[in-house]
């Protein structure tokens, strides 16, 4: 076994630790591995046990951070927090969104409140509870917010202005806004810089119901676009291979901070910079190797986000169908003899498929043309990107509003007509789709072997 492989599988028994202390319970086996370690027989066993217990651990210190804050005796009283806005000022429909320490504070919607104020709130504070089936305290937990306070008296005592990052992401944001129609801004907004919130109530149910709310999420297939478009401009511009490769790598992650380092935007550009890195030291791409190791560093800083975060459970599971799956279904729809059309039907069929269950467990529902849609619009997303993204940074950038407006309004009336239509969605029981994953599992294993195996390589 190579040391590669080794590793590997030290990062699927840490992230099983995380996966079995979040939906069971946490046990101490941490002994058991350190006995097992003085035989020589069972070393690397030991090993594995080791990292399972500290991916337990990792679960348990994140859950008594919020079980022992100060805050929860204060649940139903009025108090006063002072303190510096430390997370994006977040405006949706009807309301603003401000994070002040441990507590998310609800506003109005017109509020001049940004990142980087220091201000004083009083009002009653509420500690997040329960909703129905909805885990509303462990949503917040993986933020580490524990209580929200509903439109408290706010008093700015600071103007706070001097990050570089939001200073920019504000003025990216308010040229779209006065370069773009307004119908169709807030969608690029959200494609380009992650400001999903100014979405109308009524453009997220049609997104919701056509199967495509991903597309105005910063994810991986947003990071994969911005990487290549950056290589392919440094490239061009005279650098070698392997420079444009380490600067692409800066970007990258430049451009992550910008829109607010979203848990999906991170785990893209951590696994896409694993793969550069491995391509200048020459290095063999890893492909699923590389997802695991993403995955286990990313929950290495936040191991809530395995349990509660929807958009990093629906990336990993979309990367993961696109890794294993995406060669078969390119396979099996061989009839189809444009290659670009095939390969993104089989990419649109594989990320759609493994996302499933977890779309159907959290909404009840699936959307029934969700793959239409997607295959409709998906070759026109990279291009309404780059231009977004180059209309943000060009002085002249005004010229591309238009293209780019254009895009954008026969994207919104393919979601708008199939979403308008009357069998768009249907409710179907989780265990039924669960019964039909066997035999897909079969035909994934048996078409892939060599990628499923990549532990005994």
């Amino acid at each position: 076994m190579t040391s590669s492989q080794k590793l590997i599988i030290l990062c699927l028994s840490f992230i099983g630790g995380i996966f079995f202390a979040s939906y069971f319970f946490a046990l101490n086996i941490l002994i058991l591995g350190i006995i097992m370690m003085f035989d020589k027989r069972f070393v690397f066993a030991g090993l594995c046990i080791i990292f399972f217990s500290f991916g337990c651990f990792r679960v348990s210190i994140e859950v008594n951070k919020i079980n022992n804050n100060e805050l929860l005796s204060f649940h139903g009283k009025e108090i006063v927090l002072t303190g510096t806005i430390s997370k994006e000022v977040k405006q949706k429909d009807e309301k603003t969104e401000i994070v002040l320490g441990d507590v998310l504070i609800f506003t109005d919607k017109y509020s001049f409140l940004k990142y980087g104020d220091k201000i004083k709130a009083k009002g009653t504070l509420r500690i997040a509870q329960k909703i129905d089936d909805f885990d509303y305290q462990g949503y917040l937990s993986k933020s580490g917010i524990v209580g929200t306070m509903a439109y408290p008296e706010i008093e700015l005592i600071s103007s706070g202005n001097n990050n570089i990052f939001y200073n920019y992401k504000e003025k990216s944001s308010q040229k779209i806004r006065e370069l773009m129609p307004p119908q169709v801004s807030p969608i690029l907004e959200a494609m380009v810089l992650g400001n999903s919130g100014k979405i109308s109530k009524e453009t997220r149910d049609v997104l919701s119901k056509s199967g495509t709310s991903h597309i105005v999420a910063i994810s991986g297939m947003h990071i994969v676009i911005f990487s290549t478009m950056i290589f392919w401009l440094l490239t061009n511009l005279g650098l070698w291979r392997k420079q444009a490769l380490g600067l692409s790598i800066i970007f990258i992650f430049t451009y992550i901070f910008l829109v607010g380092c979203p848990p999906s935007a991170l785990r893209a550009g951590i696994m896409t910079s694993l793969l550069f890195i491995a391509e200048i030291f020459d290095r063999k791409s890893f492909n699923l190797r590389t997802l695991i190791l993403a995955a286990s560093i990313l929950l290495l800083f936040n191991p809530l986000l395995l349990k509660y975060d929807l958009g990093f459970q629906l990336s990993f599971l979309a990367v993961l169908g696109i890794i294993l799956t995406s060669a078969i279904f390119n396979e099996w729809f061989s009839f189809i003899k444009w290659k670009k059309v095939r390969e993104i039907i089989a990419v649109t069929a594989s990320a759609q498929i493994f996302s499933l269950p977890i779309l159907i467990s959290s909404f009840g529902y699936f959307s029934l043309v969700s793959f239409f849609t997607n295959l409709l619009i998906l070759p026109i997303i990279s291009i309404i990107m780059i231009l977004g993204i180059l209309m943000v940074l060009l002085p002249f950038g005004f010229i591309l509003s238009i293209p780019c407006s254009l895009l954008l309004f026969y994207l919104l009336a393919v979601i708008t007509f199939f979403s308008s239509m009357p069998f768009a969605t249907v409710n179907i029981p989780i265990f039924v789709i669960l019964l039909l994953y066997i035999p897909l599992l079969y035909f994934v294993y048996k078409g892939n072997k060599k990628e499923l195996e990549f532990l005994r390589q």
